[in-house]
């Protein structure tokens, strides 16, 4: 059975007390965190993880709106980026909070029903993730990466022909010696697999080989940016959060 972790962000005890409350009845779910201020869950989701977030919109100082913005502009300082559902008293946010692409929006007062059915669709779609995930799995053999693509297994040595990986639209493209694969696979499954293969993460939507690292050249705000080997035109950046093991790895001073 499917776990959900999820946390409340509300400056209100009472509201705060009472989703809790409701969410805590249901068997798939554990709270694991709660929050006063968006700060607050920001700096918990530097060093954690939630499936699902519940989180007002009207607090002070900063916003649910303004938190969802901010996690957007730290994405590659956060652990994972949890599916977003605003709990608020006012419509008038509606527009503006799925211009951010959040997973759902209560109106208060909710109802145990309602707020079940939202559970409902987070656990449907971690299925559904799931399943994608399943459609193009990695088969450990000895020191090979074998992919499954389509019908067929695609047998990759890892540190000779798989040049980077990258996320592209939920999807993972792989470009190799052999030409780019695409999978549904996620990229924190694959960095945990090939790390000591000599694979590197760049951005949060980058994993390089670092042997095959042609050109590095600078970029903006002391960042880079890597020419890769067989795939010339296609410029992988170093983001900031990844720029001291970047260095340490390549020996650069």
């Amino acid at each position: 059975m499917i776990k959900i972790r999820a946390a409340v962000v509300d400056d209100e005890m009472p509201a705060r007390y009472e989703l809790t409350s409701i969410l805590q009845e249901m068997e798939n779910v554990d709270v694991v965190a709660e929050f006063s201020t968006g700060r607050g869950f920001l700096e918990f989701l530097k060093k954690d993880s939630v499936d699902v977030v519940f989180m007002d919109i009207e607090m002070p100082v900063m916003t649910g709106i303004q938190t969802v913005q901010a996690m957007e502009q730290m994405s590659d300082d956060i652990l994972s980026m949890p599916r977003i559902v605003f709990s608020t008293g006012f419509a008038q946010f509606a527009i503006q909070a799925f211009d951010l692409a959040v997973f759902d929006y209560i109106l208060k007062p909710y109802t145990k029903e309602r707020i079940r059915k939202t559970i409902s669709r987070v656990k449907q779609n971690m299925e559904e993730q799931e399943s994608n995930k399943q459609i193009g799995e990695i088969i450990n053999s000895k020191n090979n990466f074998v992919l499954a693509i389509e019908n067929k297994f695609i047998v990759l040595n890892p540190e000779k022909e798989i040049v980077l990986i990258k996320t592209l639209q939920g999807k993972l493209q792989f470009y190799t010696t052999r030409g780019i694969l695409e999978s549904r696979l996620l990229l924190k499954d694959v960095e945990s697999r090939l790390n000591r293969s000599g694979f590197l993460r760049t951005n949060k939507s980058f994993l390089v080989n670092i042997n095959m690292v042609k050109e590095i050249e600078p970029w903006f705000n002391d960042t880079y940016l890597l020419i890769m080997n067989h795939y010339e035109k296609e410029e992988v950046p170093v983001s900031r959060h990844y720029l001291k093991d970047f260095k340490t790895v390549m020996g650069i001073l």
